[in-house]
């Protein structure tokens, strides 16, 4: 158990080692598998944002650097392990208090390795409360041939909260001549606006994933998906065609929807690269030309 003390920060760390080999009866040492749990909420205190709590356990971690004059906060997860394989399980649970503003992002892209049989699993709830603006913008995850991955994020918005949430799947590094020719992906999205259910979305894709992506009515060949999400009970029309714009700079496919105070775009690129430069365009303009977190310029 640690204290960390900072300028409008007062909160109490507690450090969990659950990165262990287990050892079975027979006396056989068996594969170590990653464990990480990270419990934490931002709360106002002045002008600024700071955590409130933070707990961390196992191979995740939490940083917040100081941020630039007039930025947002930027919470960074940081998985110490260097990436996920069968078996690893990965718990996340943040909540913005009342009128907070901070962005949720990682440091890197999530590697999805290949796996001897067990599934990966993650899992990321998200609540924001009042008059909040929360975003949740991970890095890539990138699935190697024969990874396997079962990841879930439900998010609960209040009333009056603004929600920016993106995501991107990568189907190996293809510059370096990488192809997924089989594996397991199922990837589930729940947001909840008082409760009620206003957002549901699930993608699985297993078996011959290189034949599948292929097909037109999947993936038309692409190897690389992304989707953002803006909720917010308020949503310009003026948004959606500004955003729709960018798309003709597109290195790929984008195709953008609003409805009900949620408005979704969807991309497709042949591989990460090009999709991290279309997801870039539209974050500029849903993020009102405010940098993106330091950690997508590297």
């Amino acid at each position: 158990m640690g204290s960390y003390m900072a300028k409008g920060l007062s909160l109490r760390v507690r450090l969990l080692d659950l990165n262990q080999t287990a050892v079975p009866a027979n006396g056989s040492a068996a594969l170590a598998r990653s464990r990480g749990i990270v419990r934490l909420s931002f709360k106002k205190t002045g002008e600024s944002t700071v955590f409130d709590t933070l707990y961390q356990a196992g191979c995740l971690r939490i940083r917040m650097p100081r941020p630039e004059p007039r930025a947002s906060p930027e919470a960074i997860v940081i998985n110490i392990a260097g990436g996920l394989t069968g078996g690893d399980e990965i718990d996340l649970a943040a909540r913005w208090g009342h009128e907070t503003c901070a962005c949720l992002c990682s440091q890197a892209a999530e590697k999805i390795y290949r796996s001897t049989g067990a599934v990966a699993r993650v899992s990321n709830n998200l609540t924001i409360d009042a008059n909040a603006n929360a975003e949740w913008l991970p890095q890539e995850t990138i699935l190697f041939d024969h990874a396997a991955l079962d990841r879930r994020l439900e998010v609960h918005v209040a009333r009056g909260a603004h929600f920016i949430g993106a995501d991107s799947i990568v189907f190996g590094r293809t510059a370096m001549g990488e192809e997924v020719v089989s594996g397991f992906i199922r990837d589930t999205w729940r947001i909840r606006r008082e409760r009620r259910l206003i957002y549901a979305d699930s993608f699985r894709l297993d078996g011959d994933v290189a034949a599948k992506l292929d097909r037109t009515a999947i993936g038309a060949a692409a190897r690389a998906f992304g989707i953002i999400l803006l909720v917010a009970e308020c949503i310009a029309q003026d948004v959606l065609e500004k955003l729709r714009a960018t798309f003709a700079d597109a290195a790929g496919r984008a195709a953008a929807s609003l409805w009900d105070g949620v408005l979704a775009a969807r991309f497709l690129a042949r591989d990460g690269e090009s999709l991290k430069h279309d997801m870039m365009l539209a974050l500029s303009v849903l993020r009102n030309s405010r940098k993106l977190p330091r950690v997508w310029q590297c």
